[in-house]
């Protein structure tokens, strides 16, 4: 029997055991939300009790994108609880056992991802002690979180590192490490991937500078068939022209036989929301962005993107994903049928200064399936483009956290619309945010 919770959470469903700990499904009926609740029984001993309770205590100071929440822990009479985040249910070993591994383009953000959640739990003195592929949630289009805190610890801080580099080998690979690398064993993986895994796994590095390693690495790629490589020459193309059109108005006309161009430029608004004239600089939130101030990430210039369509999408429409104002809007156009089966996607292309460490998509419509891409300079070879996320967009803001890169292009690509009340298929974006 699970340790006695607070009315607040209503158990719904049990769902095994971790360990000696207990697992429930439950509501918090306060926020109408679901929640994880690990649970110590009255057959466990009371120095356990304490020791789950520390632990749990310990890990809920500390906060990531990539680290389960904790949201409430209490040792009681008889046992002790835990109230966590609800991450889905699915974990990396249960992918691993239905032979799913982790998809080449999504590895780098996560294993990143996961490193700096560890570094923030170690930064607040944490130790989770005992990481495997079954501490880690993670799904497809959700961040894979690292979570199954309280656990009987079995390693110190280095042991944390090393066994978490251990479990990134075995969700790339689907195999127990120490065999061949993944490079031999998977095509597109870099052989720094290699280096980095097996020097986490000999204690080589710290959680941060493990961090650090995979933000500096090169990205996995999957191999791209011949009309997905096709898309990529276009997008190529686009980032050429977005980043040629800051500040020219008109580049790029005559792409098409009706005289629209590919990727119109991106028009100059004030921070008021109307068209500057051409020779002003471009202002952002009342500040003029031709350079980013230190430690800041400024939006310089942005486009529609339709190259399997009419080379545009609400062209005059696009300011106003970049005004800093949520109650104006972009829209795709209106679809009689689901996107995949008219063309790849549609998007918007933004020129950026700084280095964001985050893209905060608002009001996009959710249910909408989208990419996002990066590229440094639009002369980069479709190979260097880089796909760094892949996501259905959740209720409110779609937050994404990108690799460390400084500048470029970025690419908020959608790949699938749903639909509307309408009949038909359409999507909006109200607002995009780099935050550094």
């Amino acid at each position: 029997m699970p340790a006695a919770v607070p009315d607040r959470f209503k158990l719904e469903m049990r769902l095994g055991r971790d360990g000696d700990i207990e697992e429930w499904l439950a509501t918090d009926t306060s926020l109408e939300r679901p929640v994880l609740v690990r649970s110590l029984g009255p057959e466990t001993s009371p120095a356990r009790r304490k020791s789950f309770v520390t632990c749990v205590t310990d890990a809920a100071k500390a906060a990531h994108s990539h680290l389960a929440r904790v949201y409430a822990v209490s040792e009681v009479e008889g046992g002790a609880y835990a109230v966590c985040e609800w991450t889905g249910g699915s974990t990396a070993a249960d992918r691993v056992e239905a032979r799913h591994t982790i998809d080449l383009i999504d590895f780098a953000p996560n294993a990143s991802g996961l490193a700096g959640a560890l570094a923030a739990l170690h930064a607040e003195g944490a130790t989770h002690g005992a990481i495997d592929l079954s501490a880690i949630s993670y799904s497809v289009a959700h961040a894979a979180k690292l979570g199954a805190f309280g656990r009987i610890p079995k390693t110190d801080r280095s042991g944390d590192v090393e066994a978490l580099s251990a479990s990134l080998e075995s969700a790339l690979t689907g195999e127990r490490p120490g065999g061949a690398p993944p490079s031999e064993r998977i095509d597109g993986v870099p052989r720094a991937i290699d280096r980095i895994l097996r020097a986490g796994q000999s204690g080589a590095y710290t959680a941060a500078e493990l961090e650090e390693a995979f933000l500096a690495a090169p990205s996995p790629r999957k191999p791209v068939p011949e009309p997905r490589a096709a898309s990529r020459r276009l997008i190529l193309a686009a980032a050429a022209l977005v980043a040629t059109a800051v500040g020219l108005i008109g580049l790029g006309r005559a792409l098409s036989g009706g005289g629209q161009p590919l990727l119109p430029p991106p028009r100059t608004t004030t921070s008021t929301g109307g068209e500057a004239p051409a020779d002003t600089a471009v202002v952002v939130a009342d500040r003029v962005s031709a350079t980013a101030p230190e430690g800041e990430v400024v939006i310089e210039g942005a486009a529609s993107f339709d190259p399997f369509g009419e080379g545009g999408e609400h062209d005059d429409d696009i300011p106003r994903v970049w005004d800093r104002n949520v109650a104006t809007s972009w829209r795709t156009e209106r679809y009689q049928d689901p996107l995949p089966t008219i063309k790849d996607g549609v998007g918007v292309a933004l020129t950026v200064k700084g280095r964001p460490s985050r893209v905060e998509i608002g009001g996009l419509t959710p249910g909408t399936a989208f990419e996002v891409y990066w590229s440094d300079a639009p002369e980069a070879t479709p190979d260097e483009w880089e796909r760094v996320a892949a996501a259905e967009a959740p209720p409110g803001a779609a937050s994404v956290d990108l690799p460390a890169r400084v500048d470029g292009i970025w690419l908020i690509w959608l790949t699938d619309l749903p639909a509307q009340p309408d009949g038909l298929y359409h999507s909006s974006i109200a607002e995009v945010r780099f935050r550094p």
